[in-house]
């Protein structure tokens, strides 16, 4: 090989930038020069400017190729182009279909969170998933047949579960606070939006890292501490109560994770805040074992309810049924 093409795909290399393929579904064209990493080389697959057919991108995850590459300049272009569908989505939202609307809209909220987690700080985005979240919330609230259809169809589009995760969690929240009676539609909306930030601080780990089974020590105190950098990331940037704020800095209460908290207390000693507290906590655990994980398969709603009655059956008597009598109902109801 020429010095002069050693030299091309080095610096090819240096100026690539990974990102999901996911991101690519659904445009008209390709924004951006796709590579993927084959045969221990960068090879050029996908050319900017032309049709790519969702088969055709289901064919290339068929060959291990979820991650792919692009210029980090395209990448931004990629970037803006969701950005600019979540809005365009959000404001019409009430147009047309608003089913196969929502269906669109649960998509490219979780396309758009990725953009958030590799920057926290960057309050436009950051706007842009709180917008979303209030018309979200608001169709969620109003039609709560749905749930179960529009949770099974999200559960199965494949993202990432750090990013799924915080939509499956809340829908169920929506569902059971509607179910309680004891909330207004207000108050459910911004219960439903501090739910689905609640983990942003699990942006302090690399996500690539949330794929393996054994996450190292200083990992494991990062996660279990990410309530609190939740907290601290969304302070003061968006329309949420100090109450709602202490719901996402106890929303790992009953969890198993305080158990990496090796330098303090803190987490040892929460208390918990309320009925809300307890519901987000115990949404999202329900979420996350029925759910599969790249180390193990999904468990069952049963499973799930046991690990429940386990945290709270003894102590919260009232609460347990109400979860008890919520899901029973959420597995024998759908609508097409």
């Amino acid at each position: 090989m020429k010095a002069e093409d050693i030299f091309r795909k080095s610096h090819l290399a240096l100026n690539l930038t990974p990102f999901t393929i996911r991101e690519l579904f659904n445009i008209p064209t390709t924004p951006c020069d796709v590579y993927i990493f084959e045969d221990g080389k960068f090879k050029h697959n996908l050319y900017r400017g032309t049709y790519v057919s969702n088969d055709t991108l289901k064919e290339m995850i068929e060959k291990g190729h979820t991650i792919v590459f692009a210029t980090t300049e395209q990448r931004q272009e990629l970037k803006e182009l969701q950005q600019d569908s979540l809005r365009q989505v959000t404001r019409s939202f009430s147009m047309g279909d608003t089913y196969q609307n929502c269906k669109n809209q649960l998509n490219l909220i979780t396309i758009n969170l990725r953009y958030l987690f590799e920057d926290p700080t960057d309050d436009s985005a950051l706007n842009l998933q709180y917008q979303s979240l209030k018309v979200l919330a608001s169709f969620l609230i109003k039609n709560t047949k749905m749930h179960e259809a529009l949770y099974r169809y999200f559960a199965a589009q494949g993202h990432h579960y750090i990013f799924a995760q915080p939509l499956l969690s809340s829908i169920f929240l929506v569902g059971i606070l509607k179910t309680s009676q004891l909330y207004n539609d207000k108050d459910i909306e911004n219960f439903f939006i501090t739910s689905y930030f609640k983990d942003i601080g699990m942006s302090a780990i690399p996500i690539d890292k949330y794929d393996k089974e054994n996450l190292s020590e200083m990992d494991k105190v990062l996660l279990a501490k990410h309530p609190i950098i939740s907290a601290r990331i969304l302070q003061g940037r968006i329309q949420l109560s100090p109450a709602h704020m202490k719901v996402i800095e106890n929303h790992h209460t009953f969890s198993i994770l305080d158990k990496y908290d090796s330098d303090n207390q803190y987490l040892k000693n929460l208390t918990v805040t309320g009925f809300e507290t307890i519901m987000v906590n115990i949404c999202d655990i329900v979420a996350a074992m029925i759910s599969p994980r790249p180390y193990r398969e999904a468990l069952t709603i049963f499973d799930a309810l046991e690990k429940v009655r386990s945290h709270i059956g003894k102590d919260y008597p009232h609460e347990f049924k109400i979860i008890i009598n919520y899901f029973r109902n959420f597995f024998t109801t759908s609508v097409k």
